[in-house]
């Protein structure tokens, strides 16, 4: 009885009495007069019988050995019913019902499907007499109706002399031959995945401008207009996905995710082999497009969709995706994490596009609360964690995760945190905390000898009080003030913008050469606007550090993009927001265009010789300096803090030995060697 009953069961799965029927015509249309044999493998597929192996079937001998009873109606009854569905959602002729019959059978059946392949080889036109034959239709009819399923993507392309090009999606075929359909959502069960529900609420996304994207989806709800689509950008695990979600239930829309597979009991399942899954991916999207495009209910998710537009143009038209992004009925939110991947072409036709930033401090606190309550961790962590750079809401999910099946309470589970997100952060190349300036000696403003550079490049010294207080009052304002600093390496120009920074209340952004310089052509602009661009959203402070290797004279460049990077960082200069710094150890290198866009050049000198005695008491605590000491660092007119910053990080390490015997022949040698340089800036 058992066997019985999995034959009938494989017999409804493979339609064996439609696939003899269907045989049964292509064999009685066929026109060829020489004798044709068709190996048994492909008998025995169609029929679900055993036949003699290594043998080949002539085909008046297959007529006599097709089955001329239907073991299971209702399975026929199913099929048959699905293909009057089908015409109907895709809005055919009633007549297409034999041939929507025939597309279901012959995908189901590989024994058909093989037959028909064999038979069209010989005769090309043979499908289009026997389908004319069953529906009454001329084949450029029935051609003209395949043609809207293969526009919709429910078949490959529309061609009656190459049959396997009419290959419906994998994980259709089986819902086809099992259920009666009575919804399009009933049919797209196997590729549709219904989005979980949301898990935050609209008010905690407040570093987003949700307004702008709830009344918009909202309004095209009413308008009921087509084309509408909506990119959200960023790093990865910023929330686009759970943004996401949040809308559609603002919104009242059911959120479906737009997959090239799905998950089944743990396992893939459908096509996961297939090297072609952007293909696969867009043509369900057309498909879903065509069958929902009367339902104001959806609202349609391509998450980490730039493999669909890579791939334009190697595995499909360009100028198809494109018609996806102008023409489609139901309104969809595209996300990815690398934005720069998608052409200008492609961007351009999205109707809102929106930036999703790594949550800033106040915004990270409060998501963090509902993921980390259940760990009774301190808010003094929860504030610590969110001051932390880089850290994603997905980042501390997965750890939050982690703390919670290991049941980890308190100060235990604030350290598997904190592992787990360390963890995950370095293996994205990520910093997982930012190196904060700490210079060896404690900051001393005394302890910095400025000279205002004038037009004609001229040090002065009478200004300069007026200068700095002047650039105080600009950052107490927050107003964008432009510093230039030069002088030599060590002098103090870097501490001294990060003391304002901290004093005036700004967040530094400290870039270097390594974060704009690139060796793809055009990138280096690319990270110069990127950074501006982030620096006025967070509204920091710039310090551009060794700022001659990255402005240097346009005259003297070699290669195209050497001035354009200099172009760019110009444009940015002028058109900043913020307070920009910038530091040089060689301004004789900068090209003059440069000079002109900063309101206060200053040059950091040399240590005065008060300076220098004040530093070497303070780096040994000591009150005097005996008379060779004060001899001696009088000539040493080329010290800088830094020199001396050495001595203290000597006396740091081996604190037990005296170093105030060498101390002197270390800061000569110094000296020395920066008298046998070339005057850097505008010493002289």
């Amino acid at each position: 009885m058992l066997k019985q009953s999995k034959s009938l069961h494989r017999q409804a799965r493979h339609c064996h009495y439609l696939a003899s029927q269907f045989s049964e015509a292509l064999i009685n249309a066929s026109f060829n007069e020489e004798e044709q044999y068709i190996p048994s493998p492909v008998l025995e597929s169609i029929t679900g019988k055993r036949v003699s192996s290594r043998q080949h079937y002539s085909l008046d001998s297959i007529l006599t050995m097709l089955p001329n009873k239907d073991r299971v109606p209702s399975s026929s009854e199913i099929v048959r019913h699905n293909a009057q569905f089908l015409c109907q959602c895709f809005a055919l002729q009633q007549q297409m019902q034999a041939v929507m019959e025939y597309l279901i059978v012959a995908n189901a059946n590989v024994g058909l499907r093989r037959l028909t392949n064999l038979l069209t080889d010989e005769d090309e036109t043979l499908l289009e007499r026997m389908l004319e034959e069953k529906t009454g239709l001329e084949s450029t009819t029935i051609i003209e109706q395949l043609t809207v399923l293969a526009q919709c993507q429910l078949i490959e392309e529309a061609s009656l002399a190459m049959p396997y090009l009419m290959k419906l999606p994998t994980l259709l075929v089986p819902i086809l031959v099992k259920q009666k359909l009575v919804s399009c959502e009933q049919l797209l069960a196997p590729i549709l995945s219904k989005s979980p529900d949301a898990q935050f609420p609209l008010t905690q996304f407040v570093h987003v401008n949700t307004d702008l994207l709830v009344n918009y989806l909202k309004a095209i709800t009413k308008a009921n207009n087509t084309g509408i689509n909506v990119l959200l950008y960023g790093k990865a695990g910023t929330g686009k996905t759970e943004l996401a979600r949040t809308l559609a239930k603002t919104v009242r829309r059911s959120l479906l995710e737009v997959r090239s597979l799905k998950l089944m009991d743990g396992q893939l399942a459908g096509e996961f082999q297939t090297r072609d899954h952007a293909s696969q991916r867009l043509g369900y999207l057309n498909l879903l497009q065509a069958l929902l495009s009367h339902s104001d209910e959806s609202l349609l998710l391509v998450d980490e969709c730039e493999s669909l537009f890579v791939q334009a143009d190697e595995r499909y038209a360009k100028e198809g995706l494109m018609r996806v992004l102008e023409n489609n009925a139901v309104p969809a939110i595209w996300i990815t994490n690398h934005v720069d991947l998608l052409e200008p072409s492609f961007i351009r036709r999205f109707k809102l596009v929106m930036e999703i930033p790594v949550p800033d401090e106040p915004f990270a606190y409060a998501m963090s609360q509902r993921l980390l309550t259940p760990l009774k961790v301190s808010d003094e962590y929860r504030l610590l964690l969110s001051e932390k750079p880089n850290v994603t809401p997905a980042m501390v999910g997965n750890a939050a995760h982690v703390a919670m099946t290991l049941k980890l309470k308190g100060s235990k589970a604030e350290s598997v945190l904190d592992e787990v997100i360390d963890a995950t952060l370095e293996a994205c190349n990520e910093e997982v905390q930012e190196p904060k300036y700490q210079g060896e000696l404690q900051f001393d403003s005394n302890m910095l000898n400025f000279k205002v550079v004038k037009e004609e490049l001229t040090p002065i010294t009478s200004q300069t009080t007026e200068i700095l207080a002047t650039v105080n009052s600009a950052l107490e304002q927050a107003m964008p003030i432009r510093v230039m600093l030069s002088g030599p390496a060590g002098t103090g120009k870097t501490a001294w913008v990060h003391h304002l920074a901290e004093t005036h209340g700004f967040e530094l952004m400290h870039i270097k050469c390594s974060d704009v310089l690139s060796k793809y052509v055009g990138e280096s602009e690319q990270n110069v606007a990127r950074l501006f661009r982030d620096a006025h959203k967070q509204q920091k402070l710039i310090l551009i550090d060794e700022v001659d290797s990255l402005l240097s004279k346009r005259d003297s460049a070699v290669a195209l993009h050497e001035i354009q990077l200099v172009n760019e960082l110009l444009s940015q200069i002028e058109c900043n927001t913020v307070p920009v710094f910038a530091a040089t150890n060689a301004l004789e290198r900068i090209d003059s265009a440069v000079m002109r866009r900063f309101d206060v050049k200053l040059i950091c000198d040399y240590l005065t010789f008060e300076q220098r005695q004040a530093l070497f008491r303070q780096v040994f605590s000591i009150k005097r300096l005996t008379n060779i000491e004060l001899s001696t660092l009088n000539t040493l007119t080329h010290l800088t803090p830094g020199d001396f910053a050495i001595l203290a990080r000597r006396q740091r390490f081996t604190p037990k030995h005296n170093h105030r015997t060498t101390a002197l022949a270390l800061l000569c040698a110094e000296n020395s060697r920066k008298q046998g340089q070339p005057h850097i800036g505008f010493i002289r």
